[in-house]
């Protein structure tokens, strides 16, 4: 059941958009069209007129005088149609009422599962009935169009052509849609079947449950007017802007059709009018048998619900006969919208003469030129896609070339990880070379301070010598061992000195080996920024230039579907 309802409910917005701007052209349909919708009322008529029969079967046991009632209501409705069958909507919205009303009288005296079944008739009729008004008022507004105007302007032909494609999937869709809601039917009439064979207290509590759902049916009906009511007004806005198009379209024509031309046009679509005529006679086929099993199934329910009376299933009857009122009443509401609506187009057609739309038109020599422009852009454009797949077959390869400098950069230079290793490994070495420096530097300081003492002890004797005269060769003698003393030691303050140097030196060469690896690493990194920033710029132009192409390949095929129009234009 909420499948239905939400199938119903896609269905009402479809059709309201396909019923847009089409209510003020009925009375200038064709005469073929006037007869196939007097034949489509009057099977609607014979099938209506059954159904109350059926009606006043079930009724007249109980309650003969509302029965009547009833009758009379359906008669004056058809009464009504009779007078009124020039006008479709007139006629629709009486019947919606007077079959409304109709509902309200049985649903007093059935129960609420009958209630929800003639609800659910009653939804598939109001389909029924705007598929047929939405077919027929698409193709008197296709026909007069292009009776009218046949040539228009590129984007107005296209624009056409799209919204007569569009409505033309919406009547597939609602058509689709309507034979899933009859197999939805199908399936909740063998549902209702396996319920008949439960025992009495399965019935009635399955009873109060449908009643719930009904209720929730009904909430969510009444959500649905409102949008509709909404959707009305926006449909409103959509007919001002349509007659804005129109009178574009009208200032923008190159030039009339011949009376031969119209009469073509005129004929094929009288053709296509005639298959979608056939189309609906099986829609309406299908319809009728729907109808037919609903009925059957509203007897068994009626059958069954004799036997059940409770308190609790007359508040909720009320409660429905209280939305349902609020149905009609905004039903109306919609109805006096839509006749609004219709006014207003006809206001404006009848301001708009074909005198007035003649004077508006542009001599064929302009429309040549303006052709002549079109080409010469689309030529213009076809060269700027020539320069385009150039510059970017050229983008493509710097790129490739870029990809290969960057794999050679990455194989000819250290990874980062190798190179933190050297690193580590050239401060350890550096660390190991400070402290040798510092344990040399340790052994300068105590061979210096030997040195003194010792150049002490050599002053203390030569005073001693001085002042105690020593043999001479004992002076020799000592004066070779000192100075052989002395000039071992020069000797190895010497190697002490070079050994400072050579540390010195090692150490300013790591030093610089250091800096030298620093200033390498700072090198490489600035460099694998550039070139990141390279390749993301060059990212950035390959994506530039696929944009570039997509919106000059659409420009291309918009250019050569209005070349093809124009090819076929110059063929009819």
């Amino acid at each position: 059941q909420e499948e239905f309802s939400s199938l119903h409910q896609d269905n009402k917005d479809r059709l309201s958009d396909s019923t847009t701007g089409a209510d003020s052209l009925l009375d200038v349909s064709s005469e073929a069209d006037q007869q196939d919708l007097l034949l489509l009322m009057q099977t609607k008529i014979t099938s209506l007129a059954l159904h109350n029969k059926e009606l006043q079967d079930k009724l007249q046991e109980r309650t003969p005088k509302e029965v009547d009632s009833t009758i009379e209501s359906y008669h004056s409705t058809q009464t009504e149609f009779e007078q009124t069958a020039d006008r479709q909507n007139e006629f629709s919205a009486q019947e919606l009422k007077s079959t409304l009303n109709a509902t309200q009288i049985q649903e007093k005296l059935t129960s609420p599962s009958e209630v929800k079944m003639k609800y659910l008739q009653e939804d598939l009729k109001d389909v029924q009935r705007k598929l047929e008004n939405s077919e027929a008022k698409r193709k008197h507004i296709e026909a007069q169009v292009q009776s009218r105007v046949p040539e228009t302007d590129n984007l107005n032909s296209t624009d056409i052509s799209e919204n007569g494609s569009d409505l033309n999937l919406k009547f597939q869709e609602t058509q689709n849609r309507y034979e899933e809601a009859v197999k939805e039917v199908l399936n909740v009439q063998r549902q209702i079947k396996l319920g008949l064979v439960s025992s009495e207290s399965e019935e009635t509590s399955s009873d109060l449950s449908r009643l719930k759902v009904t209720c929730g049916e009904v909430e969510m009906l009444k959500q649905e007017l409102k949008r509709a009511l909404e959707e009305s007004e926006r449909q409103k806005e959509k007919v001002r802007a349509l007659q804005e198009k129109f009178e574009e379209r009208e200032q923008n024509v190159a030039s009339k059709l011949s009376v031969e031309e119209c009469e073509e046009i005129k004929n094929s679509y009288c053709s296509a009018i005639d298959n979608i005529n056939q189309e609906k006679a099986l829609l309406i086929e299908r319809y009728n048998e729907g109808q037919e099993e609903i009925k059957r199934l509203q007897d068994k329910l009626t059958n069954q619900t004799q036997l059940e009376s409770s308190a609790e299933a007359g508040e909720m009857k009320d409660a429905m006969h209280r939305m349902i009122d609020e149905l009609n009443r905004q039903l109306s509401e919609l109805s006096q919208l839509y006749k609004e609506a219709q006014t207003e187009l006809e206001d404006y057609r009848k301001r708009k003469t074909l005198d007035d739309i003649a004077l508006d038109y542009i001599p064929r020599d302009e429309h040549e030129k303006l052709m002549q422009v079109t080409n010469a852009l689309k030529y213009k454009a076809e060269n700027e896609l020539s320069e385009m797949r150039s510059q970017y077959t050229k983008v493509l390869d710097e790129a490739e070339e870029l990809k290969q400098l960057l794999d050679t950069q990455k194989q000819n230079s250290l990874p980062i990880t190798e190179h933190h290793q050297v690193m580590n490994a050239l401060r350890n070495t550096v660390r190991e070379m400070e402290e040798e420096i510092n344990e040399l530097k340790g052994l300068l300081t105590n061979k210096e301070s030997e040195v003194r003492n010792l150049q002490k002890e050599l002053l203390e004797e030569k005073a001693a010598i001085n002042e105690a005269m020593v043999p001479k060769a004992t002076y020799e003698r000592l004066q070779s061992s000192l100075e052989g003393e002395v000039s071992v030691l020069s000797s190895k303050l010497k190697d002490v000195i070079q050994e400072k140097e050579n540390v010195s030196l090692d150490a300013m060469q790591l030093r610089n080996e250091v800096l030298h690896l620093k200033e390498e690493k700072e090198g490489m990194h600035t460099l694998l920024e550039a070139k990141e920033r390279e390749v993301t710029g060059l990212h950035q132009k390959y994506h530039q230039a696929q944009e570039d192409l997509l919106e000059m390949k659409r420009y291309s095929e918009s250019s050569s579907k209005l070349e093809e129009d124009k090819d076929k234009k110059v063929s009819d």
